[in-house]
């Protein structure tokens, strides 16, 4: 019967409540759909737009957008990246300490995008000229003093592939009938003898000390492992394209084109550090083009000798007060220049600044990375050196030290450069710090670009022509990494676009079929408690609502109080009861506790009592046995209050993750909802990566309600017509 009467409708009342009922459905449909689509928006974030909890991402309209949003993976992780960042894009605002603050601040990030997204033609040109000689420059620059940046799940991703194609190398019979689980773990038995501590899973391996290297310390020099070999190796892959989007498709196109097979292109992606000298040519050739940029970055020196000059020795040493804080005016006063900011100042120092000249010794000598450091050997300095080893050790020591038997202290030789061995090492560095800065000659990323320039241009004018600068010096050039990333962003915007979403929906999917047995345990136990709703809950409210039962009333009451309670005020009781019985890591512990539910048997009494009694009559007299009256009669008469029950027994099996991961601490009984959980412990600092295990994760949800709501309805509407 329909609640409002057709002439009634017609009524101004009749027609504002009408407007009213609708305006309140579509406000709580809104209060359904909106946390959903918050979640779907998160599930295609990163960092820099995760915490604005739109409905819809912005980037799906703004290329401005897009263009930041895809300079997390290159500057994220290692310290200081945000000063990195400002070196490299002048116009990024100060202000700029963290992705979240970059991603809040909208009309700064589309004005800095909209400078790289629309130049003229002619500076375009340009930038790809000098996007091409930063790729060359920067896969040629020695790798150690690179900063870096990669997710955890490319690292496993790398360190996997790299370890499993070595343990098939090792073993060519077996890995020709393994399959993808048994290579897997070969490989991790492989990683865990190399590193000589055992790995639970390509997953767990983090590489935060490594990414996070002081690079800037003075004393700091990379620890002689095979964790760090390894890192190096993720370098090396990140640098020729493992990590920046769309270029591993596009690099294996290349090579395809170039006669390479399929398989050996695949070999080929990233490039081995072992590569010949063709291969290489052959990278560069195509980086210059496509993918100038990656998330390898030389180290800016620069930024420690500014970081240097605001501190109190430098400011001493200028003359300035302990109020005064160094700034462009000072240094422009200092050296009677005109640039128009710290961003803009040269580096290394320039000879003719000579005011700031006691500033760069005491800078060189106290501040400057030792490894960064080389020396010209003369023969006085050598003796001064031996004399140093001698003022601080006996001969026999210093062999022991560093691991030599020179039976004269004129055997030992002073190394131009940081020597490999450890304990020599060490005793290079203190003798080095003792020495004064003229005698110490510093290399850097900055100079090592300009030399560079020059050999490949020749003068300075000509580099000026060739780029559209107006350089003074040639110390004030700096590598163009914002013009290759917007080379790079151009070439690859579409897999910039979709990168995101795949990686963080290609992490959670992979991270949970990978879990062992986790997607057969959860078929299995949602089977198993559908198929006990179905029995147990049916059978129960039959017999109430058929037979006269002794003490019925109270039966009832009491499966009413059973739902009166928090499901987890019985879970210690169950704990312990299950423990008892010896059910722990069972599937019966899983299903028993929530097989009857006193409120199910409730209302499937009243549905049982509210059925004719003509029919149960009817079927009695035709010779029907209890059994097929219950089966043939009873049931498909309360379909859709079954499919209600088994709605909430594949919800409760499916999402319920606390009982299951309280009675079964064995991993290999732990639902996909368990290690959902897990996945929300492992990444709570990339929420993003979450939120598409969410997403995944109510797709079968979604599937079932709309299944069980068809019969729902049919069992509601269809009678109702009739």
């Amino acid at each position: 019967m329909a609640i409002l009467s057709v002439i009634g409708r017609k009524g101004f009342t009749q027609r504002l409540a009408v407007v009213i009922l609708y305006a309140t459905l579509t406000l709580l449909g809104a209060t359904m759909v909106v946390p959903f689509l918050i979640t779907l928006t998160s599930s295609n974030a990163n960092g820099f737009d995760y915490d604005r909890f739109s409905i819809a991402p912005r980037g799906l309209w703004s290329g401005k957008d897009r263009f930041v949003k895809g300079l997390v993976p290159f500057f994220n992780r290692y310290q200081g990246w945000f000063e990195v960042l400002q070196a490299h894009f002048p116009g990024a605002p100060s202000g700029w300490t963290s992705w979240r603050a970059i991603g809040s601040d909208t009309v700064a990030t589309d004005a800095l995008a909209a400078h790289y997204l629309h130049p003229s033609p002619e500076v375009w040109e340009q930038w790809k000229r000098q996007a091409a000689d930063y790729a060359d420059y920067s896969a040629a620059y020695p790798i150690e003093d690179t900063l870096v940046t990669f997710s955890d799940e490319q690292a496993a991703r790398f360190i996997s592939l790299y370890y499993e194609r070595a343990w098939a190398r090792q073993n060519p019979e077996l890995a020709l009938r393994a399959g993808a689980t048994r290579r897997e773990r070969g490989g991790l038995d492989l990683l865990s003898q190399q590193w000589g501590v055992p790995i639970p899973g390509f997953i767990s391996i983090r590489f935060d000390r490594e990414i996070r290297a002081p690079l800037r310390q003075q004393s700091w020099v990379p620890p002689d492992t095979q964790k760090q070999a390894d890192f190096l190796l993720i370098k090396h892959a990140v640098r020729f394209g493992f990590a920046t989007p769309g270029v591993f498709s596009q690099w294996i196109a290349f090579l395809r084109d170039r006669g390479y097979t399929a398989a050996d292109a695949k070999e080929l992606a990233p490039v081995p550090v072992d590569a010949p000298p063709e291969m290489l040519a052959l990278w560069r050739e195509f980086s210059r083009e496509k993918a100038p940029a990656s998330p390898v970055v030389p180290f800016p020196m620069r930024l420690v000798w500014q970081e240097y000059m605001a501190s109190d020795a430098a400011r001493a040493l200028l003359g300035l007060s302990g109020a005064e804080s160094f700034d462009i005016a000072h240094y422009n006063r200092l050296t009677r220049s005109g640039y128009g900011s710290l961003r803009d100042t040269p580096f290394p120092l320039p000879q003719e600044f000579t005011v700031l000249r006691p500033a760069w010794e005491q800078f060189v000598r106290d501040r400057y990375p030792l490894r960064l450091v080389q020396l010209e050997v003369t023969p006085e300095l050598e003796t001064r050196y031996r004399q140093f080893l001698q003022s601080h050790f006996t001969l026999s020591n210093l062999n022991a030290l560093i691991g030599t038997n020179h039976p004269d202290w004129n055997e030992i030789s002073l190394s131009p450069t940081m020597p490999a061995s450890a304990g020599l090492r060490d005793v290079w560095m203190n003798f080095v710090k003792q020495l004064p800065a003229r005698l110490r000659r510093i290399t850097s990323s900055e100079a090592v670009y300009q030399s560079f320039l020059l050999e490949k241009y020749g003068t300075l004018e000509k580099i000026n022509a060739t780029y559209g600068w107006q350089l003074q010096r040639i110390e004030e050039a700096f590598p163009p990494f914002d013009k290759a990333y917007a080379v790079t962003f151009r070439e690859n915007s579409t897999a910039f676009a979709w990168e995101p979403l795949l990686s963080n929906y290609g992490t959670m999917a992979k991270f949970l079929i990978s879990r062992g047995s986790a997607i057969p345990v959860t078929l299995w136990l949602i089977v198993l408690s559908i198929f006990v709703t179905l029995t147990v809950n049916p059978l129960a409210g039959y017999a109430l609502s058929r037979f006269r039962l002794k003490g019925k009333d109270k039966i009832i009451l009491f499966c009413l109080a059973t739902s009166a309670f928090p499901a987890m005020v019985s879970a210690i009781p169950g704990y312990l009861l299950m423990r008892d019985l010896g059910l722990l890591n069972t599937f019966l512990a899983l299903v028993l506790p929530g097989a009857a539910s006193g409120m199910s048997i409730f209302i499937l009494k009243g549905f049982f009592d509210s059925l004719p009694q003509e029919l149960y009559e009817a079927a009695t007299i035709d010779g029907a046995r209890e059994w097929q009256i219950f089966s043939f009669v009873t049931i498909p008469m309360v379909k859709p209050i079954l499919a209600i029950n088994a709605l909430h027994a594949f919800l409760a099996a499916y999402g319920g993750w606390e009982w299951a991961l309280i009675i079964c601490q064995d991993p290999r009984m732990w639902t996909l909802s368990v290690w959902l959980y897990q996945a929300n412990e492992w990444w709570a600092q990339t929420p993003w990566i979450t939120s598409a295990g969410f997403i995944i994760a109510s797709i079968p949800t979604l599937i079932v309600f709309l299944f069980c709501q068809n019969i729902i309805m049919r069992g509601i509407i269809v009678p109702s017509m009739k």
